[in-house]
């Protein structure tokens, strides 16, 4: 749903909840460097609009640092890096997908949240099948005549990552650093 501020978001009472992505008949897409991502509806919370990344002292280089989202502390994975993609600052005109991972609440900055469609278990290919060895993309959806990467928001950070995230997040709570 829409809030005042013409961002999307989960309606109160319901939370987003990490889950496989497997459940991908409806999935939020979004853009990178001209090319279209999704991720399963159910693990979205909300997208905002961009705000100032503040930077995490000793966290991966994955992380650009956290945002604060209605009083949590979020880190943001600069998923351009991950995919190899050209590095560029967030802009004001880009967006935040806020997902709700097994380890906690991760922001994304895309170029462009463009919204939700509805896809059949059937239209969907294996991500190995077409791109081996990316194991942070699950499926392959053609939509139109274009293919949409679906993620698997579990595994885009390495086991090392997340342990190094959290070491970086738990830092950050402790008093006199």
């Amino acid at each position: 749903m829409l809030n005042t501020a013409g961002q999307w978001e989960r309606p109160e009472g319901q939370r987003a909840v990490a889950t496989s992505t497997t459940d991908t008949s409806r999935l939020v897409v979004f853009v990178l460097d001209e090319q279209r991502y999704a991720l399963p509806l159910m693990t979205v919370d909300r997208v905002v609009r961009s705000v100032a990344v503040t930077l995490l002292p000793d966290a991966p280089a994955i992380i650009l640092g956290v945002i604060n989202v209605q009083g949590r502390v979020v880190p943001v994975i600069d998923l351009r890096k991950r995919f190899h993609l050209p590095e560029r600052p967030v802009d004001v005109d880009d967006h935040f997908v806020v997902v709700e991972s097994e380890t906690g609440p991760v922001a994304l900055p895309v170029d462009e949240a463009q919204g939700l469609i509805r896809a059949m278990s059937g239209e969907a290919v294996a991500a190995a099948d077409i791109v081996p060895n990316l194991s942070y993309v699950d499926k392959v959806f053609l939509y139109g005549s274009e293919m949409v990467f679906v993620l698997d928001i579990e595994t885009v950070l390495t086991e090392d990552e997340e342990l190094a995230l959290a070491a970086s997040l738990r830092g950050a709570d402790e008093p006199g650093d």
